[in-house]
């Protein structure tokens, strides 16, 4: 039986497993799909076991291993070679690897009514973050803010991005139209979450809980879940994988509402 894992040091609470079992199963795909959990120190040992296994023909790569990947496949599709991170991996005659993050989230920016000159914020600054800005730029957004605990300088297509510290986001809440976490908590301060208007459009990269403890905060505004950016981006991996996109159809997503409230 051909097989499929998500990669990453938490992956055993992933919903990938529930997604990807469920297309299996609604299109009777003979393959299993699981998880491993790899820490860095024996990351690149196990990542090649598992590659040269004749039964695992995809994988999906999580933090922290988007980028350290890369030096185990045989080729980039443009957008991860452009991102720097890959979290999709097809095994065949070669391992070429894909990044879906970016489309599966320049999706939903689609009718939120945010112009090309409006502010964006992001938060943080890892694989994630690259990607959702690289679907920004793919939107042709140019007030992209990028802020992150540690000073960094990233090129992303042909754009050297400097990401600024969180201690100089205040004069730049009150007039971000969408502000999008990429770190696994709040990153704000109580006095600067009120410093955001109930306009601004807050959005999560984190699925579980829905309403996360950066959510959690904003009663009034409106919000994308990181649920959303999840089965998109599953969905575009499944393609790669089996050529088509399958449907999140109502089974899944109650599935999935059962895991993350």
């Amino acid at each position: 039986m051909n097989r499929y894992f998500v990669v990453g040091s938490r992956t055993s609470k992933s919903l990938s497993p529930i997604i990807f079992n469920h297309w299996f199963g609604v299109y009777k795909i003979l393959a299993k799909y699981s998880f491993v959990e790899l820490v860095k120190k024996n990351f690149d040992k196990k990542i090649s076991d598992l590659i040269k296994n004749k039964h695992t023909k995809g994988l999906n790569i999580t933090i922290p291993h988007k980028t350290n990947i890369i030096k185990h496949l045989g080729g980039l599709d443009k957008h991860s070679k452009t991102i720097g991170a890959v979290n999709c991996v097809l095994i065949n005659k070669t391992t070429k690897g894909f990044n879906t993050d970016w489309s599966g989230y320049k999706s939903l920016l689609s009718g939120l009514g945010i112009k090309k000159t409006n502010k964006i914020l992001i938060l943080g600054c890892g694989g994630a973050s690259r990607a959702i800005y690289y679907s920004l730029l793919k939107r042709n957004h140019n007030n992209i803010l990028v802020f992150n605990r540690e000073k960094k300088i990233i090129n992303l297509e042909n754009n050297k991005i400097k990401t600024m510290n969180f201690n100089q986001i205040e004069k730049h809440l009150t007039k971000a139209s969408l502000i999008i976490n990429t770190t696994p908590t709040n990153p704000l301060t109580t006095k600067q979450c009120t410093l955001i208007r109930a306009e601004t459009i807050l959005s999560d990269i984190v699925y579980a809980p829905k309403n996360t403890k950066f959510l959690k905060r904003f009663n009034k505004n409106k919000k994308i879940y990181g649920i959303q950016m999840l089965i998109n981006q599953a969905s575009l991996c499944f393609k790669i994988w089996f050529g088509f996109r399958p449907e999140a159809d109502n089974a899944l997503i109650e599935k999935l509402e059962r895991k993350i409230q």
